[in-house]
């Protein structure tokens, strides 16, 4: 009885353990860390999402498809962004990590859903999806403030409020037209890739460079990788509703899917698998250089189709 009890014992601590276990704190990095195929399963979840804003800018070819898409794409990577480098940063192996990545999956694949008429007839159940989502990624930076070395907590409090903030216009977005909505989420993509961008090149905000990691990197790469893809989808798309493909349409279209073999050999060449920099304005300019970058290459994607 005495064993059994201690079995039990010792696998409830166990179970405890590998849910409950604290995130890593900042200072805290392993520079030996892969990427996990958690990860590549949680990347997936964007192919859906950014093939969704592709669908719209490839059925809404103008200046306002594109302002709309550059807008929807920026808060889809600033999601991307904050779930990848909370892993990166904090995230374990264990059933914790893996719970946080699985509801924010659900929650990205949910948002996917609003998408494609984000910015007209189904703009307030995406706000309103993107705000639980802020809302989860939030709680996962409270817990790590609250048990983080002093000297971070400041850095913390910070981000915390840019993530309330963000939280704040989203709900207000959700009670104005469509063109003040858009405008609203613009300027949400703005602050961040702005004032992130400030933060790193100016101040040095202590614990990023030294969470940038080569598995930080390869994840940055991956992401490349799925909004290449795009180009890749929009090429076939685009091909497949030619009602009489001729000689001349299969030229067009594998000069197309040449354009994505010829971004990507530049992408890898010149930024990619590389670790940047710790200068400041390096490591913000290779950093967030990847915001216009991918964007621009799913508008080529949704290019392709039309």
């Amino acid at each position: 009885m005495s064993k059994n009890r201690a079995s039990k014992t010792a696998a409830g601590q166990g179970l405890r353990w590998f849910f409950f276990r604290p995130p890593r704190r900042h200072g805290e990095v392993d520079h030996d860390r892969e990427v996990s195929f958690l990860e590549l399963f949680y990347d997936l979840v964007y192919v859906v999402i950014i093939g969704q804003a592709a669908h719209h800018l490839a059925t809404h070819v103008s200046w306002t498809g594109l302002r709309d898409f550059v807008v929807v794409f920026g808060l889809i990577w600033l999601a991307w962004f904050n779930g990848t480098f909370w892993h990166e940063v904090h995230g374990r192996e264990d059933g914790r990590s893996r719970t946080n990545i699985f509801i924010q999956m659900g929650l990205i694949a949910l948002l996917a859903v609003y998408t494609s008429h984000a910015t007209d007839t189904d703009g307030a159940a995406f706000a309103t999806v993107y705000i639980v989502l802020f809302a989860w990624y939030t709680y996962q930076w409270w817990v790590v403030h609250r048990i983080d070395d002093p000297v971070y907590r400041g850095i913390t409090s910070r981000y915390l409020a840019g993530m309330l903030a963000s939280i704040a216009a989203m709900a207000i977005s959700i009670a104005v037209p469509e063109g003040a909505r858009v405008v609203i989420w613009a300027g949400i993509v703005a602050a961040w890739a702005l004032g992130g961008f400030a933060a790193v090149a100016v101040t040095n905000v202590t614990g990023f460079r030294e969470s940038l990691t080569s598995s930080m990197v390869e994840r940055f790469g991956l992401f490349t990788i799925v909004v290449l893809g795009e180009v890749v989808i929009g090429v076939v798309q685009g091909l497949g509703e030619v009602e009489d493909r001729t000689a001349l349409t299969v030229t067009v279209a594998m000069l197309g899917l040449a354009v994505g073999m010829g971004l990507w050999w530049n992408y890898f060449d010149a930024l990619g698998r590389r670790v940047p920099s710790e200068n400041g304005v390096r490591l913000a300019t290779w950093t967030y250089i990847h915001l216009p970058l991918t964007t621009s290459i799913a508008a080529a994607g949704a290019a392709m189709v039309s």
